[in-house]
């Protein structure tokens, strides 16, 4: 079997040029119409250089994807281990979420354009089967609070969705830019009003 040749104008820079090039592109123009010349011509490199690194367009997004979704885990992760309390263990995790979806700010649009998109345009990636996952995983969490005493009785799915949805807001710098605090605070503040109602001690 022979082995893919490297092309000699490669490198590290060409690479990181192209993931660069693309988020830019896709979220200007959307997935679908944006080119691999578009993307060539943006990067300043030949299409051996995308082909080897990610042999089309939609390697080239699904890199860009599973990179996020990759410092996700391991933010998330890195949160949960942690410990504490379940009120701990939420912030920890929400805040972790968020701080990787401000980075890719850009994604989310580009992602949201293919989803309500034609179907057979869109890239091959469960993006909602991504989504529930982060969402039991939250809801586990509450789960968990429920059933130390921390938290009152409550549907944890209830309560991931509203979570998540603070999230959601502060992760999306575009439309929400915060004037006297910054999106940490501003999701804390969100986090709070919903732990203090989730706290088995709410009336």
């Amino acid at each position: 079997m022979l082995k893919k040749k490297k092309p000699r104008s490669t490198g590290v820079s060409g690479r990181e040029r192209l993931l660069k090039v693309a988020v830019r592109l896709f979220a200007a123009k959307g997935y679908a119409a944006t080119s691999v010349r578009d993307i060539l011509r943006a990067a300043d490199v030949t299409a051996p250089v995308l082909y080897y690194h990610f042999g089309n367009k939609e390697g080239l997004f699904l890199a860009l994807v599973r990179e996020g979704v990759q410092k996700i885990e391991t933010a998330v992760g890195k949160a949960l281990e942690q410990g504490g309390s379940a009120t701990d263990k939420v912030r920890s995790y929400c805040h972790a979420i968020a701080a990787i979806r401000r980075e890719y700010a850009d994604m989310a649009w580009i992602i949201e354009a293919i989803l309500s998109g034609s179907p057979e345009a869109a890239p091959r990636f469960d993006f909602r089967g991504k989504f529930e996952e982060s969402l039991r995983q939250l809801a586990r969490l509450v789960q968990d609070g429920i059933e130390s005493g921390e938290f009152r009785a409550c549907d944890p799915i209830h309560a991931a969705s509203a979570l998540l949805g603070a999230v959601e807001m502060v992760a999306r710098p575009h439309l929400l830019q915060p004037r006297n605090s910054s999106h940490d605070d501003q999701l804390e503040g969100m986090l709070s009003v919903i732990l203090n109602g989730l706290a088995a001690s709410a009336v």
